[in-house]
């Protein structure tokens, strides 16, 4: 049987992949439920903006060339209110899914493997949350320039800003500390990191793609078979909420940038090292004990 994680230790590419699935499965309702305790009025908030948007989008769509038509897709339409309330309220659900997930991995690290409680996350959610959401924008936009010229850029920037907010909530980091720190921690190894982040991305999108994956073809298998075409307004709207609800999977992510955090910082600081020598003799944390490699 194997143990508790411990995260203070030096992971290879495949360790962190493994170990992510690992402690999801070790914690899986404990997470769900800081997830939703934490990130569940802004689930809510994004799924009920999109669903406005997309019976706009659906009704535009089916009604183009029709008496009924109103505008067609200009600017304004496709632009509208609801459609920037749910990219506001998109990034909230994932600033928060962040800052709770960092907050439980911080405490279970602090608390020597335990399970925190939620008045524990809260404490850090409250703390962190305006921090991480500030950060967020500033970031995207950061990266949004980086893909507009050649990809390349984005793509190089994106394990740096995905490790900067772990350091935000673990070491208590501001966003100029952060910045550079994730620079330092990972120059000397940025294609593991990001190749570890690209595969477990994928495995992600795969999971979120196969929910989603039926009603998308129904609704395309019967918007282009029937002899009027249209979309199916049920079908899109049940496409919506699954959409929203998938956004629980992207907790798997956030817990392999927190396993290659203490990873990257057990290689340049061996702090994790120097505390099981400390605490050498101590039977009563378990810890995992499978060798390291170095």
């Amino acid at each position: 049987m194997i143990g508790k994680i411990e995260f203070k230790k030096r992971r290879d590419f495949g360790q962190v992949i493994n170990d992510t699935f690992t402690f999801m499965r070790q914690n899986f309702k404990p997470l769900l439920k800081t997830y939703f305790t934490f990130c569940g009025l802004f689930v809510l908030a994004s799924m009920s903006s999109m669903l406005v948007y997309q019976y706009k989008m659906v009704n535009m769509i089916n009604t183009v060339g029709s008496d009924k038509s109103s505008g067609g897709f200009s600017f304004g339409n496709i632009y509208g209110l609801e459609y920037f309330l749910s990219l506001l309220f998109s990034l909230a659900t994932y600033a928060s899914m962040t800052v709770a997930i960092l907050s439980y991995i911080a405490l279970y690290v602090q608390k020597g493997n335990q399970i925190p409680t939620m008045e524990e996350v809260w404490g850090y959610f409250k703390y962190y949350f305006f921090r991480i959401f500030g950060s967020s924008i500033v970031l995207i936009l950061m990266v949004f320039i980086g893909f507009i010229f050649c990809l390349i850029p984005g793509f190089y920037l994106f394990p740096f800003v995905a490790m900067m907010f772990p350091i935000m909530v673990i070491e208590n980091g501001t966003f100029g500390y952060s910045f550079s720190r994730s620079f330092t921690m990972i120059k000397d190894n940025f294609w593991v990191t990001f190749g570890t982040l690209i595969i477990v991305w994928i495995i992600v999108y795969a999971c979120m793609s196969m929910v989603v994956l039926p009603t998308t073809l129904f609704n395309m298998i019967g918007m282009f078979t029937s002899k009027n075409p249209q979309m199916s307004l049920t079908l899109s709207m049940i496409t919506t909420v699954l959409q929203s609800l998938c956004q629980a999977f992207t907790i798997i992510p956030i817990i392999t940038i927190s396993l290659s955090y203490f990873s990257l910082l057990e290689q340049k600081e061996n702090t994790g090292l120097m505390e099981r020598i400390t605490n050498f003799g101590n039977t009563n944390k378990t810890i995992d004990t499978r060798p390291e490699e170095y």
